[in-house]
């Protein structure tokens, strides 16, 4: 079993205790049973003071580090706590190129605590307008997009992810967006984001968007990929079709990209593109959904990321689901890493990820079981209320 670590309140701090020579010890909030072989635990209430036999355990030092993946990316390291998809670990990653996609490694000075969302929702109040979008999300029709795109093995640049493609452009037309699918390569081999414009009414040069990643991967065998991520692409899908029929002051841009798997390169060419036509100051947010819809238990969790200088739009999608998805938890990380919000933010652009808690112990996690049985229609709709609500707001 591995011990949890609680985020929520996590603190490092170095202690100076003086009992052996040879030993240095370091304070970590709310670990239950760490399993350090060579060490020593003092607990205090909700602390635990580790202190290892060894000169090198300082935090400069230390060959203690947070890794950001998904658990079976680091069963072999000695992990000491995870909790949110960030393990704890002693030792250096050690793993080939193909098993450290979507990988991330932080030191401990530079990671930032995981909060759980505590909100007084006595003062926020909703809107009549933005609570007929939400009631509008249809977890129904969301789950038979999915398993639509289920259907296909969606690694990109095969035949597969093409046929997805032209469906998805065709789910586009049909609700009258402005279509287009700009190409690139991934690998040598061609494929295509899936672009659909909303164009605004008022306000046509603030752009939002809203986009999950359509392609898929697999250790082995067929890429199913319901959870990762033909569950975002459908939520895009379910979210346009409803936002087709109203007319918004902003211009909204519905996005399915390819070629994240191999390393963002999708949403990064559309981040280029607007760019090369320097059209950056336009692009006001860009609300990403990834792996929406599974949970580990009867719990609905969310975790939404961003980074630190865009904690306005993380305020957005908090208050906006403490006032039309009341039942979801919601927890916050600005220590943005491995999806498509990533190229925004690292271009000065304000992106935020939707996530559900529990994707890093999602056991079809790049395997052939990521199979629409696996999804939660409840999760789904409850980070899809609270995306649409917070588009609303903004748009």
């Amino acid at each position: 079993m591995i011990p949890i670590l609680k985020f929520i309140t996590l603190t490092f701090l170095i202690a100076t205790l003086s009992s052996n020579a040879n030993e240095n010890c370091e304070l970590f909030a709310d670990i239950d049973a760490p399993d350090i072989a060579d060490a020593k635990y003092y607990y205090f209430e909700n602390k635990t003071l580790v202190c290892a036999n060894s000169t090198n355990f300082k935090s400069s030092k230390h060959d203690y580090q947070i890794v950001r993946a998904h658990i079976n990316k680091v069963t072999t390291q000695r992990v000491l706590a995870s909790s949110h998809g960030y393990h704890l670990i002693q030792g250096q990653i050690n793993c080939d190129i193909e098993h450290c996609d979507h990988v991330d490694i932080i030191s401990l000075d530079n990671f930032k605590n995981i909060q759980q969302v505590k909100i007084d929702t006595t003062t926020l109040k909703g809107n009549n307008i933005t609570q007929s979008l939400v009631n509008q999300i249809d977890a129904g029709l969301w789950l038979a997009d999915d398993v639509t795109l289920s259907s296909w093995s969606r690694i990109s640049g095969s035949t597969d992810n093409n046929n997805a493609k032209v469906w998805i452009e065709n789910k586009m037309n049909a609700l009258g967006l402005q279509v287009s699918t700009p190409a690139f390569t991934v690998f040598g081999n061609t494929t295509h984001n899936i672009i659909g414009i909303q164009t605004g009414s008022t306000r046509a040069n603030d752009w939002y968007i809203v986009g999950a990643h359509m392609d898929s991967t697999s250790f082995s065998g067929a890429a199913p990929g319901a959870v990762d991520n033909a569950s975002g692409c459908a939520g895009v899908l379910e979210i346009a079709r409803i936002a087709s029929l109203y007319s918004f002051e902003a211009t909204i841009f519905f996005i399915c990209y390819s070629g994240e798997e191999q390393g963002l390169i999708g949403s990064y060419n559309h981040v280029n593109s607007i760019i090369s036509a320097g059209d950056q100051n336009k692009v006001k947010a860009a609300l990403i959904l990834d792996m929406i819809g599974y949970t580990s238990s009867t719990d609905n969790d969310l975790l939404l990321e961003s980074s630190s200088s865009n904690q306005w739009l993380i305020d957005i999608l908090i208050q906006n689901a403490a006032i039309y998805v009341p039942s979801l938890t919601v927890f916050t990380s600005t220590n943005p890493y491995g999806s498509d919000h990533v190229p925004y933010i690292n271009n000065d652009m304000h992106g935020i990820l939707s996530i559900d808690d529990d994707w890093n112990v999602y056991p079809g996690y790049h395997q052939n079981t990521d199979l629409p049985e696996n999804l939660s229609l409840t999760q789904g709709e409850y980070i899809l209320k609270t995306n649409i609500a917070s588009l609303a707001q903004l748009a």
